[in-house]
């Protein structure tokens, strides 16, 4: 049973691809809770939802490839700055000029990129677990299987399923795993029960679609663009991020923090989705940072 059910629901048509939202609350304040990578729908977020809408207007959207979204196949529709787009279209449909962003894992990578490209849209930043590279490192997992995330390197174990190989010789295999790493804390049990749930219904032609406009590029290429936009934001942000992130490790949350001058929580023993597992202490956080931006 949900916590709590939509005040409005809706649907937006980008280019034929639906994306499905959901409106919770009321209040001046209004929250857009950022879908992360495809692998998970907006459930991601069903521990902020009914706190942040007793007070706030709280929007949520399935990514294009999950939940009650569209799952094109064409890598194309996964452009980045597309996926940023949908995030404009559901404001403009649920009717809201501007909003404090918060994502998680590539959910952070777009508030980034809508707080530089739509400062009039933001009015805050919040990014956990960001898997934002600013600093051009090639020495962690997740940078390393997207430079070979193209190459068929024969054995679907730990990272070496991280190709679009592996994804089709065992889809669920590769959810399984990346769900033990994005979700590695103590007594996380049944959360990872749910987001395995959530990543088996993507396909894996369709997840492998979704790494298309990010698969193959050099860190440091990336980095310099991302840089580069950073003077463009002028909202508050605020950076969570765990220690024990095994996605997107603390480097990446500290680095982001100093690029933006922005104050960076680390969550002693969290992983990539402190949101899910520790939602009272982040539920605070957010709190806060709403009562400040807001």
């Amino acid at each position: 049973m949900r916590a709590r059910t939509p005040d409005h629901t809706g649907t937006v048509d980008r280019d034929g691809v639906t994306i499905a939202y959901e409106v919770h609350g009321r209040g001046d304040t209004v929250v857009l809770l950022l879908p992360a990578w495809a692998i998970a729908d907006s459930r991601i977020w069903k521990a902020q939802v009914a706190h942040l809408a007793d007070h706030h207007r709280v929007i949520t959207y399935d990514p294009r490839g999950n939940g009650a979204s569209d799952r094109p196949v064409d890598p194309a529709a996964y452009d980045t700055l597309t996926q940023v787009g949908d995030a404009v279209a559901v404001l403009d449909a649920a009717g809201a000029d501007r909003a404090v962003l918060v994502g998680n894992s590539f959910g952070g990578v777009l508030a980034f990129l809508l707080a530089a490209l739509h400062p009039d849209r933001v009015a805050g930043a919040v990014m956990i677990g960001a898997t934002l590279n600013v600093d051009g490192r090639d020495d962690f997992p997740l940078a390393r299987g997207l430079l070979t995330f193209d190459e068929d390197n024969g054995h679907d174990e730990g990272w070496g399923r991280y190709n679009r190989h592996s994804f089709a010789r065992d889809h669920a295999g590769f959810v399984r795993f990346f769900v033990g790493e994005a979700l590695n804390d103590p007594h996380a049990t049944k959360l990872r029960e749910d987001a395995e749930t959530w990543g088996l219904a993507t396909t894996p032609e369709g997840l492998a679609a979704t790494l298309a406009d990010r698969a193959g590029g050099a860190p440091a290429a990336t980095a310099r663009r991302l840089r580069a936009l950073a003077p463009a934001i002028s909202c508050p942000v605020l950076v969570v991020h765990g220690t024990e992130d095994r996605i997107a490790p603390i480097h990446l949350g500290r680095s982001l923090a100093a690029l933006l001058d922005a104050p960076l929580v680390e969550m002693p023993g969290a992983g990539h989705c402190p949101q899910a597992r520790y939602p009272v202490q982040v539920n605070r956080l957010l709190r806060r940072f709403l009562d400040c931006a807001g």
